[in-house]
């Protein structure tokens, strides 16, 4: 659908990138010329539609505008990491948030205008709301310098352009940017879980490759519990020792077959889950990946 009511949120005097030639800005490949491979890396470059078909339940992974400044994100104990999918943008996992770097043809206003806003195209609305993140994300001369540094920016970018070209975006209202950029900061676990519960896949993105790396994420919990019923058993044996027919009795005879129960199911887990792996990968690649490209 075409974005007829958005226009270019930055002048001609305000963009950062001066030098459009006969190719797309940092795609030497892709000729102004070719509009399919035009149209095929935008959407690569800014499609959010997986999680527009998410957008129902997003409130349940993210609140609205909850976006730290790239020098807030080191107080948080997270790492910065490079992603180019616009879908793993400002999505984060324990002690490491993804970000995208903004793509250079959006600091051009001839490209912008002709391209982003082409009256067939569909990116403006994505491309504002990514733009409108940075605005959260360089707040402070020192969230330049991070962004700088972590490639994000081009390193010639100045502050004060920078402030000048990010003036309008901060200002975008909601119906300007995709869905998706109702919500801020994503969190992963979340998003994987309901993957699985709402049939969007078994994960929306799988950060463990390694079975032992997968496995360790069980251990403490497991630790918890067997190590809690032991103490409970424990207990319960001190109790029928000092009155062997007392009223616990029975609560102690039903609690230990639910603890050999257990126990037995526990053992089981993860032999079960590792042969659940390997025939999941068998089908993948019997039906998926033999496909001819």
């Amino acid at each position: 659908m075409a974005d007829d009511n958005i226009s270019v949120p930055f002048a001609k005097d305000e963009e950062l990138f001066h030098r459009l030639t006969d190719f797309v800005p940092g795609q030497p490949l892709i000729s102004l010329q070719d509009e399919a491979s035009i149209s095929n890396f935008l959407s690569r470059e800014l499609s959010t539609e997986r999680l527009e078909r998410m957008y129902f339940m997003l409130f349940l992974v993210s609140n609205r505008n909850n976006i730290s400044p790239l020098h807030h994100q080191a107080l948080k104990g997270r790492q910065i990491l490079i992603t180019e999918r616009p879908d793993l943008h400002l999505v984060w996992y324990y002690d490491r948030i993804f970000i995208k770097p903004i793509p250079l043809c959006l600091l051009s206003h001839e490209f912008y205008k002709t391209y982003i806003l082409h009256p067939e195209a569909r990116f403006g609305r994505e491309a504002n709301g990514l733009l409108r993140t940075y605005a959260s994300l360089i707040v402070h001369e020192s969230d330049l310098d991070v962004a700088r540094s972590t490639k994000l920016l081009p390193a010639d970018v100045r502050w004060e352009n920078w402030c000048c070209f990010m003036q309008k975006f901060g200002h975008l209202t909601d119906k300007e940017v995709a869905a998706r950029y109702h919500y801020g900061e994503l969190r992963l676990t979340r998003l994987n879980f309901y993957s699985k519960v709402l049939f969007f896949g078994w994960n929306y993105f799988e950060i463990h490759h390694q079975y032992v790396a997968y496995f360790t994420r069980f251990i403490a919990p497991y630790l918890f519990i067997f190590g809690a019923i032991t103490v409970i058993l424990a207990a319960m044996q001190t109790a029928l020792t000092a009155d062997p027919e007392g009223a616990i009795k029975h609560t102690a005879l039903t609690f230990c077959t639910f603890s050999i129960v257990l126990t037995a199911i526990g053992l089981a887990f993860f032999p079960v889950l590792y042969l659940f792996f390997q025939m999941r990968e068998l089908v993948l690649y019997i039906f998926r990946h033999q496909k001819p490209r």
